[in-house]
């Protein structure tokens, strides 16, 4: 029996009508939905988010926890602007953010608290990705599709979108095939071969908020038991600023069941299309991401694991990520000497290695010309300098050639 899942709406209907040999696999994404956990308190503790939003592309949050076996000793939103390219942090109870753009955009809720059972400190994070609008009453757009009749490789598509504060006013379909079709509430499409086809809906409201959403599927009319490398490919991006890095998953799993597992190298492990975790700074780590896939269309579960090395960098003031816009040392790369910025304050400088450790410290005079160190004791890879005088703290990365 064919069946159609929606992931956006976390839901299964299946189809009332038999075919003999035909496979139909219709599945939704949309990288503006998703979440992910964090958890190292006791799992009586719940904690979750809901999303109002506002016109002008504002969004008010509204936390939800359950204490369960734990005491809530602090709590903290810390959300990322592409803007910016940083992560910021709110600690009232029900911040209203104002973002820029419509673009999915990822937030994070941390409460702290002291686990009862365990006599410990602990943390659980819960983390969504959130899409804003322009105009409030674009939020209840939910754009939705389904399979109306199959006959071979003739479907016929039906619209089940629904916009209860606001009026469609044109519908356009794309088939991943090339071939498109506009305001049609129930296209009938024939497509040449098994796929799989790439199935997007978009939906245009009236004036004056013209609220636009799109939503694609996976449509696939061939067999079963299709090998990895052709249904998953994994990927993820990484939001790192200072010592808080967010994992956002990127892979393409062609419709099929996915779960995303994360460890940090630090002994924290996350769940989640997007999670967020906080560093120890001045170290490097390997954040590791396992994606596990399976479906009607695999003969068996798909795995695949990525890492990604990450140097933390040290948690800076206003003023000192001010003085950091300055180049302190070149060139970097380096070789076999590395020559230091002249500066009219007394400063002392810290080489660090990747593990964080001080490989060099020397005092530094005020000097109008600059300064030459001979490097040619140290080992290739990465570093970090630290230049620290009467007017602050700066750092540069630098990377010592073979």
């Amino acid at each position: 029996m064919p069946f159609f899942r929606n992931t956006l709406a976390s839901f299964v209907i299946g189809l009332a009508w038999p075919i003999a040999s035909l496979g139909q696999v219709l599945s939704g994404y949309s990288l503006a939905k998703g979440g992910g956990t964090l958890q190292t308190c006791d799992t009586s503790m719940h904690v979750d988010f809901s999303t109002a939003y506002l016109d002008g592309y504002q969004c008010q949050f509204t936390p939800a926890v359950t204490t369960g076996s734990t005491s809530v000793t602090g709590a903290q939103w810390d959300y990322y602007n592409y803007d910016s390219g940083s992560w910021s942090t709110d600690y009232t109870s029900a911040p209203t953010i104002a973002y820029f753009t419509p673009q999915p955009y990822p937030i994070c809720y941390t409460v702290q608290a002291f686990d009862q059972l365990a006599s410990q400190p602990c943390i659980t994070t819960v983390c969504k990705l959130i899409a804003p609008q322009a105009f409030a009453e674009c939020a209840g757009l939910t754009v939705n599709f389904g399979i109306a009749a199959a006959s071979a490789g003739t479907i016929t598509f039906q619209d089940l979108t629904q916009f209860p504060a606001g009026v469609v006013q044109s519908t356009f379909w794309s088939f991943g095939d090339g071939s498109s079709i506009a305001s049609s509430p129930s296209p009938v499409h024939t497509f040449q071969g098994n796929g799989p086809f790439e199935v997007c809906l978009t939906i245009v409201g009236a004036a004056p908020s013209y609220c636009t959403a799109t939503l694609c599927q996976w449509l696939y009319l061939g067999p079963t038991g299709l090998p990895c490398s052709e249904v998953v490919s994994q990927g993820f991006a990484v939001l790192q600023y200072e010592n808080l890095v967010g994992v956002v998953d990127t892979s393409h799993v062609t419709g099929m069941n996915a779960r995303y597992d994360w460890d940090f190298g630090d002994g924290a492990v996350a769940t989640g299309r997007i999670v967020a975790h906080a560093y120890v700074p001045l170290q490097s780590y390997s954040l590791c991401g396992t994606l596990r896939a399976w479906g009607p269309l695999l003969s068996d579960t798909c795995v695949s694991t990525i890492c990604r090395e990450v140097f933390i960098m040290p948690e800076v003031s206003i003023a000192e990520l001010d003085r950091d816009n300055a180049r302190l040392a070149w060139p970097t790369p380096f070789a076999d000497a590395l020559t230091i910025a002249p500066s009219p304050e007394r400063r002392t400088l810290v080489l660090l290695d990747g593990a964080g450790r001080t490989v060099l410290s020397r005092p530094l005079a005020p000097s109008a010309a600059p300064s030459t160190l001979p490097m040619a004791h140290l080992t290739p890879g990465s570093y970090m300098l630290l230049l620290e005088g009467e007017l602050g703290r700066a750092w540069q990365r630098l990377v010592k050639q073979p």
